[in-house]
């Protein structure tokens, strides 16, 4: 009888031992991680990676699902912003704010320890957010963006050139872009935050038509200093690039000018032709005064023919004023 109350001890420790080695937050994550207090989800996978992959992507669903609807709401409260808000200086840089990643959806995700089943050969993890960390993180991020915002909208309304004071606003813009994502955010973790927001988001909405208001007494003329069929591409290249940015193109008249100088080095070599491209750009308004350069020096390019070559620089210019003209 005392050997029968042994075994049965026994099986019931290992069984106790077994149950207790699956984490709580398997059997009720509600109990550890409750609704009211964090943003959570399971992932799963044959490595411990992949589990949290799993479990990270399961969070990011969580948001888009929200984003959506949310933005619907910012949308309309756009449509029915109007008036000017005050602003105030702010110290930090246009490049130290843009250092701030435009592609994070959220931050602050904690694991828990990845639990192995033996019988489906699959490890389990946790993924969680706080939501009161996470929402102190995402406003102090909103406010610094903020602040910058005000500060470039300042310089803008005391620049008296036009150009710099639209590219301030151009800066204000793209800060401001950033702000309204993380207010989506901050406001899926937290929804009662959406009101503490709402001026920002008004004065997010002014920005394009501060912008629009400048640009429609700024026009553009170009000129490509290498009067040379070849480069025709570059300066169509400028006109769409001047056009996609709400700027208007002037063969007369124009109060800036935009001046491009292109330099190819060739190069002959027994397995073909080659070209090392460069391009300076300038933009003066009527004063002669400079208000915008860009250079950029380009790799080789090299074909058969030196036309070819040409060819393939000009090509490889031309993609390089689409992404960095006008954008830094």
């Amino acid at each position: 009888m005392k050997k029968t109350v042994a075994v049965l001890a026994n099986i019931l420790m290992i069984f106790s031992a077994f149950c207790e080695n699956i984490p709580v937050w398997i059997k009720n994550p509600d109990r550890e991680y409750p609704d009211s207090s964090y943003i959570k989800a399971v992932g799963e996978g044959h490595s411990v990676l992949l589990a949290k992959s799993n479990a990270v992507s399961e969070i990011a669903l969580f948001f888009d699902t929200k984003i959506n609807v949310v933005k619907l709401s910012v949308e309309e409260l756009q449509e029915l912003s109007t008036g000017d808000v005050g602003i105030s200086a702010s110290n930090q840089s246009y490049q130290q704010i843009a250092q701030i990643s435009s592609e994070a959806e959220f931050f602050c995700v904690n694991f828990t320890d990845a639990y192995y089943d033996k019988k489906t050969e699959l490890y389990s993890i946790l993924a969680y957010i706080d939501k009161k960390e996470a929402a102190q993180i995402y406003t102090a991020r909103i406010h610094a963006l903020m602040d910058s915002v005000e500060a470039y909208r300042i310089y803008a309304k005391k620049e008296k050139e036009l150009f710099l004071a639209a590219d301030a606003l151009r800066k204000a813009q793209v800060l401001g872009s950033l702000a309204e994502k993380y207010i989506h955010t901050e406001t899926i973790i937290v929804p009662q935050d959406s009101a503490k927001f709402q001026q920002d988001l008004r004065t997010i909405a002014l920005i394009p038509n501060e912008r629009a208001s400048l640009k429609k007494n700024m026009t553009f003329s170009i000129t490509i200093l290498q009067n040379e069929k070849r480069f025709d591409p570059i300066f169509s290249t400028v006109a769409s690039i001047l056009e996609k940015n709400g700027y208007a193109y002037s063969v007369a008249g124009a109060n800036y000018k935009i001046i491009v100088d292109i330099s190819c080095i060739e190069e002959k070599y027994d397995n073909g032709d080659f070209v090392r491209p460069s391009v300076d750009v300038l933009i003066i308004n009527k004063a002669g005064e400079g208000v915008y350069t860009y250079s950029k020096g380009l790799s080789r390019t090299g074909g058969k023919t030196m036309e070819q070559a040409y060819r393939r620089a000009v090509t490889k210019i031309t993609q390089d004023l689409e992404e960095h003209f006008l954008a830094e």
